[in-house]
Formats: structure tokens, C-alpha cells, sequence
């Protein structure tokens, strides 16, 4: 055995984490999920897309106030609802934002990263990642900011340049708004005090859950202004109201 894989069993065993779901104990190589919870979220990420019909971390179908802001393609993993707490989806995006473990992170970041290889060539254009800002306070509250390890974790695994663009203003959290007043809330500045140019470059612009689209929306907006090729929205998961639907069903909505 290295002396690399000794240390990490070494570091596992001295605080073995917990699933994100049951709260069992994981064993060493399960990360996030033990194994029972891993099969429940293996099923969860089968749905469709109501529009393309594939798997949704197979497909970049968009939708009508993010195009209009830019965002052509969005890629995403999984659905996520508000209301259904039981949902794998919701434990994995709860734990990102607020425990700060290396192993969701790591996870989480392993899965976005396929469904962008899964989604655009990314071997044939020039590529940035970078992220939707975390507002300052919840910073503070949590240590860091998920969105932004996210977007370095992915940016590593893929092998893409990463760049903070921007910085949050907005002086609410999201979930505490609703409506019109999530746009309004939605305020963000530029990171960098000298800008950079960005035409002719693909932006990957990386959030952990779309709801109404507003920050990612707004962020996009900026971006534009730096005159990129085209932007690319990434999400763990989006937000529907129902809790399923079929792909060919015409009743499909949006929040």
C-alpha cells in the first residue's frame, strides 16, 4: 500500500463521515452516499428531459428567460424541488452549501464534470469557468463559498482555466424571496478592478441550483459585456413544481 493511500484510509477511520442521506456511516471509497442511498440517487438522475428526451445529465435544453439573457445551452444533473425534502438531490445540494466536506464536493464536482463532457466537445473550443457568487454573509456563516469550490473543482478535473469574475451585492439570500423580487435581489458586480476580454472564448458559468434563473440570468448579463462567444449555464439541479413528469407530457412548466 503508498504511503498516499495509507494516509488517506488513516484520515478516513480517524472521522468516518456519514451519508449525506441516512446518516450511516460510509465505508472507505463511498463518498457522500453509502451504498443503499447511492442506488436511490442513481435512479433519481434517470429522468428525462420533458423537451430532448434524453437523461438529464445528457442534455443542455435551456429555457425561454435564460436564453433571452444568453444562455443558449444549460447543462444540469438532476432535479431538485423545494417541497420534496426526501429527494437525494436536496441532501446532496444542502450538504455543498453548508458542511463544507470534501468528499460532497468531491462528488458532486465528479458528476457535474461528466455531464459536461456529456453535453459539449470540450476539446474543440477555447473554455473559462467560472461561478455565480455566494452573497458575503452567507460566507461568512459558512466559511466558503460551494459555487466557487465547485467551479475549481470542476475546472481541475476538466482541465479548464478558472476565473472569478464576479461578486455578489445582494443583501437577501434567494430562497427568502420569491417572485419579481428574486430579480431585483439578484445584484452583482464585477470581481476584477482591471476587466478582461473574453471574445471568442466559451464561458462556463457554474450555480448549484437553478429556481427562477434570476442570479444566473444577471450574471450572464454582465458576462455579455466582456463580449464572449457564447455562455453556458452549469446547475446540479434544477427546480421543477412537479415532482415528476414524463418527457412527452405537455404539462411541463418551469418555476
Amino acid at each position: 500500500m503508498k504511503i498516499k493511500e495509507l494516509f488517506n484510509r488513516v484520515i478516513f477511520y480517524i472521522a468516518v463521515p456519514k451519508c449525506v442521506m441516512c446518516k450511516d456511516k460510509l465505508n472507505y471509497g463511498e463518498r457522500a452516499l453509502c451504498q443503499k442511498c447511492r442506488a436511490v440517487y442513481d435512479e433519481h438522475k434517470k429522468r428525462n428531459c420533458p423537451h430532448c428526451s434524453k437523461v438529464l445529465a445528457e442534455c443542455s435544453c435551456s429555457y425561454d428567460y435564460l436564453e433571452s439573457h444568453g444562455i443558449k445551452n444549460l447543462i444540469k444533473i438532476f432535479r431538485y424541488s423545494k417541497t420534496e425534502q426526501s429527494l437525494p438531490s436536496n441532501y446532496l445540494i444542502y450538504s455543498l452549501k453548508q458542511d463544507n466536506r470534501a468528499d460532497v464536493l468531491s462528488f458532486l464536482s465528479d458528476e457535474l464534470s461528466n455531464a459536461i463532457k456529456n453535453s459539449i466537445n470540450i476539446n474543440n473550443i477555447e473554455l473559462i469557468i467560472t461561478n455565480v457568487p455566494r452573497r458575503r454573509k452567507a460566507i461568512v456563516t459558512y466559511g466558503y463559498d460551494h459555487a466557487k469550490e465547485l467551479a475549481k473543482s470542476v475546472s481541475k478535473n476538466l482541465g479548464i482555466e478558472y476565473i472569478e469574475l464576479l461578486k455578489s451585492k445582494s443583501k437577501k439570500s434567494q430562497k427568502s424571496v420569491h417572485g419579481h423580487e428574486r430579480i431585483l435581489n439578484a445584484k452583482f458586480d464585477y470581481k476584477r478592478k482591471e476587466l478582461i476580454s473574453l471574445k471568442g472564448k466559451y464561458i462556463i458559468l457554474v450555480d448549484d441550483i437553478i429556481t427562477t434563473g434570476a442570479s444566473l440570468s444577471n450574471c450572464a448579463t454582465l458576462i455579455r459585456g466582456l463580449k464572449p462567444k457564447r455562455i453556458i449555464g452549469a446547475c446540479l439541479g434544477t427546480a421543477y413544481r412537479e415532482s415528476y413528469i414524463n418527457f412527452d407530457q405537455s404539462a411541463y412548466k418551469y418555476i
